[in-house]
């Protein structure tokens, strides 16, 4: 059954993305370069979301199980408030604010309707169950954070795709083990979708995911984390232990990429005395653009720090190391591994110089030429199929 859900997922999101390419194409519904706030070079479609919430929806009326039916019927009323948010900014953009009020709007409506879920840090910070208010407060507050941490990201072709498929792979794992069937289910549907669209989205990218796909997969992946921190299946099986003990922790692990790009966004603009809010070309994928990686390195190097850090978090859980061991470790990595600024950027600069030409060697001898195939300056460290508007 569940390999069956993510098949199908995968089937109906490729089978959805080649029609939408081509209504985007006949009724010129392109995302266009501007040179300024937009990384890709050529008009490309921008409604991938539209394919990934035809595949995953889809696959949500598949899941069956009576007790179920509620929760399934909260999710379908916020993913599809979500999805037209998102194609209503795909098409003609919205107003910052707007958008922030309509998510504002489906977190209360989640946190709302599912406030019988009792959250736990587990120890962490000193904290056991949270008391109802702070529960509400920690759901509303984290599905809207994450949501736009997610959107944030997809700046780069087949970044945020492959770090919401890693996330998704994984919470589907974690639910299974907790005999979650059901959001087991949701997140290999999510996989799927996800899988199906990278076939389109991967670089050189012939589709976007727009607010479309990243509000509502963001959203998801944010309701699986939350998920986590209710249950209490794990404390039945000793081997499953840490999984409980270490849920916060582990959770972090995963989701570490869209929220260490946003609170480094976030602190960088202070410090500099700009808006938090307005946009520029300094997130993360940005940085490795300027250091000379084209869109499938730099998607696949975040993905594989993604991926190092959250089996790091997992091997010292089930080694019971200290919980602000385990913290400490994961944004010493995250400071070590992914961009910053100051005098690490001087070492990284460094570094690519020597690594990039030789990763690139053989299209240099295809060239014929001295040239070095590596520049740092933003404008022309730009792909070709970058997939989404600086946020």
């Amino acid at each position: 059954m569940y390999f069956a859900i993510f098949i199908l997922a995968l089937a109906l999101t490729m089978v959805a993305i080649p029609w939408v390419l081509m209504m985007a194409q006949h009724w010129k519904l392109l995302d266009e370069p501007d040179n300024e706030r937009k990384l890709h070079a050529r008009a490309t479609p921008a409604l991938g979301g539209i394919g990934i919430m035809i595949g995953f929806l889809v696959s949500m009326m598949v899941i069956q199980g009576m007790e179920q039916y509620f929760k399934m019927g909260v999710l379908a009323i916020c993913m599809v408030i979500l999805t037209l948010v998102g194609l209503r900014d795909d098409l003609f953009l919205m107003k910052a604010q707007h958008k922030f009020l309509w998510q504002l709007a489906v977190a209360l409506i989640f946190a709302g309707l599912m406030s019988h879920w009792n959250y736990s840090l587990r120890g962490f910070l000193g904290l056991q169950e949270l008391p109802f208010a702070v529960g509400f407060a920690l759901c509303v507050s984290s599905l809207i954070f994450f949501t736009n941490a997610y959107n944030l990201i997809d700046g780069v072709d087949g970044l945020a795709g492959t770090i919401g498929l890693w996330i998704a792979l994984n919470m589907g794992l974690v639910s299974f083990l907790a005999g979650d069937r059901v959001f087991a289910l949701l997140a290999l549907a999510v996989a799927g979708s996800l899988t199906g669209f990278l076939r389109y989205n991967f670089a050189p990218a012939k589709i976007f995911m727009g607010d479309t796909g990243s509000l509502t997969i963001g959203f998801m992946l944010t309701v699986f984390a939350l998920r986590f921190l209710t249950r209490d299946y794990y404390r039945l099986e000793p081997e499953l232990l840490p999984l409980y003990q270490f849920a916060p922790l582990i959770v972090l692990s995963y989701l570490i990429i869209p929220i260490y790009d946003t609170l480094r966004v976030i602190i960088v603009r202070v410090l500099r005395r700009t808006s938090p809010f307005m946009a520029g070309r300094d997130h993360i994928h940005h940085e490795l653009l300027m250091f000379g990686l084209n869109h499938k390195m730099t998607t696949i190097y975040f993905g594989f720090v993604n991926v190092l850090i959250s089996l790091t978090a997992l091997y010292m859980a089930y080694t019971f190391v200290r919980p602000w061991v385990i913290l400490l470790t994961i944004l010493l990595m995250c400071v070590l591994l992914l961009p910053t600024g100051g005098q690490k950027r001087s070492i990284w600069f460094s570094l690519v110089r020597d690594i990039i030409p030789l990763l690139q060697g053989k299209n240099r001898k295809k060239i014929g030429t001295d040239t070095p195939l590596v520049s740092f300056e933003p404008s022309q460290a730009q792909g070709q199929g970058s997939n989404t508007n600086l946020k």
